[in-house]
């Protein structure tokens, strides 16, 4: 927190204040709570436009604690034991900083129209294999079932080879779409799909429309089921200009 409180004790950020309380350099019955409550109302009043609801908060958190540590200070009976064994400030502002931090890296991924959220991939354990025969088992005896085994595999047989031919990119269906756009306001997903030469490019068309609704540069519309789905362009220069990236 930028503010700077001046108390008869202190002059500093409220957090410093607070940690010299917890380290007993400072104690916390010579501080004014409601001097400090009135320079940051003072603070909020002169910098309305531009105060933060970061800054907001942070003062909450810390102000709240140094409530209860007051309260600890000049009633220590009236308090429940129970309250004292709650996280301590430090715990506390690490976990609130890591939502602010999140909220901001949400925010910012929204106002670049990315809306989707990926779960990160959990990384795969390693397991060690190992092989320990019953007692009594001699190496002959793998040997014997090891044979049995293979013989009773069905023989390998050889595949036959095929051509493999060029698949269409959902990059490339997606210019294509652009292309179809600019010479007509609306076309139907019947349409789009005629030049589809097999059921594979279909699938790639339809990833395609997918992706565009997703990045919000098309709108589809279906009127009832199973009826033939309209499409047309929110911005058809964001739409030709569109890179898309898949991980």
């Amino acid at each position: 927190m930028s503010v700077t409180f001046r108390i008869e004790a202190f002059e500093g950020p409220l957090d410093l204040l607070l940690q010299l309380i917890e380290r007993e350099e400072l104690e916390i019955t010579d501080v004014s709570l409601s001097v400090v409550a009135d320079q940051f109302i003072q603070h909020v009043q002169a910098e309305q436009e531009n105060i933060l609801p970061e800054e907001l908060a942070d003062f909450l958190v810390i102000a709240a604690r140094l409530v209860y540590m007051k309260s600890k200070a000049i009633l220590p009976g009236l308090l429940d034991e129970d309250l004292e064994e709650g996280p301590d400030l430090a715990s506390q502002l690490r976990l609130y900083q890591r939502f602010v931090s999140a909220s901001k890296w949400i925010d910012e991924r929204w106002n670049e129209g990315m809306v989707s959220f990926p779960r990160e991939k959990r990384p795969l354990r390693s397991l060690e294999t190992s092989f320990a025969p019953p007692p009594g088992v001699s190496a002959q005896t793998l040997r014997d079932v090891m044979e049995f085994v293979l013989k009773r595999l069905t023989p390998i047989v050889k595949l036959p080879e095929a051509a493999v031919r060029r698949v269409v990119t959902i990059q490339e269906k997606i210019r294509d779409l652009a292309e179809r756009l600019r010479s007509h306001a609306k076309l139907t997903f019947s349409g789009f799909l005629k030049k589809s030469r097999d059921k594979s490019e279909a699938v790639i068309s339809f990833l395609a429309l997918l992706e565009l609704v997703k990045q919000r540069v098309v709108n589809v519309e279906q009127k009832d089921l199973f009826e033939d789905i309209s499409i047309a362009a929110n911005d058809l220069e964001k739409l030709a200009d569109l890179k898309i990236e898949f991980v």
